[in-house]
């Protein structure tokens, strides 16, 4: 008798579990609620960035241009910026850099789409491009006064991401980089 509710036991256990279903891989919720803004000052412009995040200078200002990160610790994303003098000599090789830049992900991108931002008041016009997909840079921007000034950037993480787990993060910073270029004023050399 007790080896036949053994057995019985047994049978039950390898053919009463034949289906697995594991649970799918989840990643946390990631909410941002309102942010205080702080004024970052350079002699050629200024504008508004996150209270969370940090401004830290990378290369020593020199004729050439001005090298610049804006550091988010708690998302581990960093946007390479740079500030580049100019004239209307050099803006369209400038310009075309920065397209090319962009455009170097089209390999791996879903694809690319481009906000154009235009403000004739404060003489400002600039392009950020929205790069979809599993791609390194998930955005990059540029703004210039058509004239003397260019700066632009590019949005990376520390580490190897997943689009999807880092969406919500990538649309907090879209958020902070337009307005940075909204709030951006640039400033009159003396």
């Amino acid at each position: 008798m007790k080896r036949t509710v053994s057995l019985f036991l047994i049978f039950i256990t390898f053919f009463s579990c034949s289906e697995h279903t594991p649970k799918p891989k989840g990643y946390p919720r990631i909410d941002r609620t309102y942010v205080e803004m702080d004024t970052f000052r350079h002699k050629a412009f200024s504008f508004l960035y996150p209270h969370d995040a940090i401004v830290e200078q990378v290369k020593k200002e020199n004729d050439n241009g001005y090298w610049f990160n804006i550091s988010y610790p708690s998302y581990k994303a960093i946007i390479y910026c740079t500030y580049l003098p100019s004239d209307r000599k050099k803006l369209p090789s400038i310009l075309e850099d920065s397209y090319q830049l962009a455009y170097s992900h089209a390999l791996k991108a879903d694809g690319i789409s481009q906000s154009v931002f235009t403000d004739s008041i404060h003489h400002k016009e600039g392009i950020v491009y929205d790069i979809k997909g599993n791609v390194a840079v998930p955005i990059q921007f540029y703004v210039t006064d058509g004239d003397a000034n260019f700066l632009r950037g590019s949005l990376y993480f520390d580490q190897l991401v997943n689009p999807d787990s880092v969406a919500p993060v990538v649309s907090f910073i879209r958020q902070d980089i337009v307005s940075l270029i909204e709030s951006l004023e640039w400033r009159k050399s003396k």
